[in-house]
């Protein structure tokens, strides 16, 4: 008896009677080979292969997809093996391995994972002792995804190009020293309100700020953020204690000051608020009302901002497909709202770039566009269900915007250059050497590019 079901109810010939009493083990097909499912050793051991090391599950483990139900693992068909590799500095598809996907242990081999694990079994749960593993197109996978991530990565402006720029676009002026500033209370603790440079300052400890750019706007009138009441400042939802705090319009913490800044008469500016005060009513009728697109200027040429077809449409160009943002997804800064992408002023589209070439395309730059909600954050409204006006204070609104163009030698990406062609250099001095060193350090170099 074994496992609790004896060797004589095991039906000759069955399945079950050549894995247990036969000692035969499953196989499994990766990409024209035969494994052997020896769950003894743990591990995928190749047939009539006694170089590779085969594929061990304790190394596989973190390639399990739950969701699949299936290990999906990069493969090297070459030598036969598990092959991991950094994502993080891949530049193109992989040439030496691809990814295949095949059941778990207990699928694989349900006699051995049932005798490891001391459950009994019977005849019917063994249903085959051949597999075959699927191998995964590139589209399937997340690799071309770390790749267009990489690529997007070096596009980015070096540390010492780096410009900081505020937060916001708001009209800021020097403090008003004239008068006494009024105070307002955030959960006990006093603090002035400076309408001039819209901020909150703690009175008891005047470096301790509270900025607009750092608040939420509301969607109607006023302002939130995260309070700490033991900092006194500002903090994240996350933090134990941690309170939600609300202030009104800037215009009702000190109309007076408002009314001065803004110059409006004291008698009018009850009547307002700071929607009115800081976004400008010409262009916001433009675009709300009148129907008028906001444009950006990308090199010299228009394109009008199409948030309805998301995408930048061009001037004067019906046959442009544009820049779409979908496409854009992996070139976005969270941290600028920009989007950073390499643009081809012959079809004023978003071309993709690789990270193997050896000199800085000729027809392609680099530009930097503002995120949607600040190119046009009323469009921006409209294809979420949102009122025109909401969420317009911190950012404004603009008809006309400029791109940036980052030159090609301020990026990262003619680092990437120097050193393709740092590696071609050492490639042609290899040519020095024998034919047959030559054509192994060739076969090396084309096994593993990552």
């Amino acid at each position: 008896m074994e496992n609790g079901l004896p060797n004589t109810n095991i039906e000759p010939g069955s399945l079950l009677d050549l894995h247990l009493n036969k000692g035969i083990l499953p196989t499994i097909d990766i990409a024209g080979h035969t494994f052997y499912v020896d769950l003894r050793m743990n591990k995928l051991r190749p047939k009539d292969d006694f170089i590779s090391k085969g594929i061990d599950f304790t190394e596989i483990k973190d390639y399990y997809d739950r969701d699949r139900r299936a290990f999906v693992i990069p493969y090297n068909p070459t030598k036969r093996e598990f092959q991991q590799d950094d994502v993080s500095k891949m530049t193109e598809l992989p040439t030496d391995i691809i990814i295949v996907q095949f059941p778990n242990q207990y699928e694989l081999d349900i006699v051995g994972w049932n005798r490891k694990h001391d459950n009994s079994l019977t005849d019917q749960d063994v249903k085959q002792m051949h597999f075959e593993a699927r191998t995964l197109p590139w589209i399937d996978t997340n690799v071309i995804e770390h790749i267009k991530r990489n690529v997007a990565e070096q596009l980015q402006p070096k540390e010492e190009y780096i410009v900081n720029q505020p937060k916001d676009n708001l009209y800021k002026i020097p403090t008003d020293t004239q008068r006494g500033l009024p105070t307002h209370k955030v959960f006990g603790t006093e603090f002035i309100v400076d309408v001039n440079q819209l901020e909150l300052r703690e009175k008891a400890n005047p470096k301790n700020v509270i900025s607009l750019s750092d608040m939420e706007e509301k969607a109607v009138q006023g302002y939130r953020f995260w309070y700490s009441p033991n900092t006194k400042g500002l903090t994240t939802y996350a933090e134990p204690g941690a309170k939600l705090a609300e202030i009104p319009d800037f215009v009702k913490l000190d109309p007076i000051g408002m009314a001065k800044k803004h110059n409006i008469s004291e008698d009018k500016i009850d009547a307002m608020d700071d929607f009115k005060l800081m976004v400008d009513q010409d262009a916001f009728d433009k675009i709300a009302y009148k129907g008028i697109i906001p444009t950006i200027d990308i090199a010299g040429h228009t394109f009008y901002i199409d948030l309805f077809n998301d995408k930048l449409h061009p001037k004067d160009d019906i046959w442009s497909r544009g820049i779409i943002f979908s496409e854009l997804k992996h070139y976005y800064s969270y941290k600028d709202d920009t989007y950073t992408i390499p643009f081809n002023q012959g079809t004023y589209t978003f071309q993709e770039v690789s990270l193997n070439v050896k000199e800085i395309p000729k027809d392609l730059i680099v530009v930097q566009i503002p995120g949607k909600r600040t190119l046009d954050p009323i469009g921006q409204n409209k294809t979420s269900d949102l009122n025109t006006s909401d969420y317009l204070k911190k950012n404004g609104v603009q008809l006309q915007f400029e791109a940036k163009v980052i030159p090609w030698h301020q990026t990262r990406f003619a680092e990437t250059v120097k050193r393709n062609n740092g590696q071609e250099i050492k490639t042609e001095q290899k040519k020095s050497t024998s034919t047959k060193q030559e054509e192994s350090e060739f076969s090396k170099r084309k096994g593993r590019r990552m």
